[in-house]
């Protein structure tokens, strides 16, 4: 009679320890409980009809010596005829003015013009200039112009200022944004010095 108990006793631990690690393990695992929701790629690898695919890439652009901008990706194609790298997960810096002030921009699919049309971003754009932050739903970049046109739930956030509109256009060269949609502001009358 006491080995039937404690062979029962050891089969009613081993079940509980089954169902607490269970449970725990649903609570605690990295994956796929962290996956918030599933994203669709863009048309990468042996599905495009690209002519190269490759893995962890950096592009780097430059005039005169000096580095323009920066393109890092998980994943990217590249189709010859058209001389555009498709890209998943890009994260661009750009190089501004004299003093190389980085602006960091990041996405979830992109697409750079390899003669000379620019670069292109959508899904999730996210940027970071210095106390500055921006989000949208797509980017152009018209390199030849140095000008970034933002489009779509466009967010634009610094201590001083936040700014909300649909369309915003960004001069780099001059570092002016100009509104060409409906907007609405919210300036920190403490922070902002006003023209006298």
């Amino acid at each position: 009679m006491g080995r039937i108990r404690s062979v029962l006793i050891l089969l009613a631990v081993l079940c509980a320890g089954l169902v607490v690690g269970t449970m725990l393990g649903s609570k605690f695992a990295p994956y796929p409980h962290m996956v918030r929701e599933f994203v669709e790629p863009p048309p990468l690898g042996a599905g495009s009809e690209s002519d190269i695919s490759a893995e962890e890439i950096e592009l780097i652009q430059g005039t005169g010596g000096d580095i323009e901008w920066i393109l890092r990706a998980g994943s990217a194609d590249y189709d010859q005829d058209s001389g555009l790298v498709i890209a998943d997960k890009p994260r661009v810096t750009y190089y501004l003015g004299r003093d190389r002030k980085e602006v960091l921009i990041r996405a979830l699919h992109g697409e750079v013009g390899q003669k000379g049309e620019g670069l292109k971003l959508w899904d999730n754009v996210e940027g970071d200039y210095e106390d500055m932050k921006l989000q949208a739903d797509t980017l152009d970049f018209k390199s030849k112009e140095n000008l970034m046109f933002l489009e779509g739930n466009v967010k634009v956030q610094s201590p001083t200022i936040y700014i909300t509109s649909q369309k915003v256009k960004v001069d780099l060269a001059t570092r002016e944004i100009m509104i060409e949609d409906g907007m609405e502001a919210l300036i920190a009358p403490n922070m902002v010095v006003m023209p006298q």
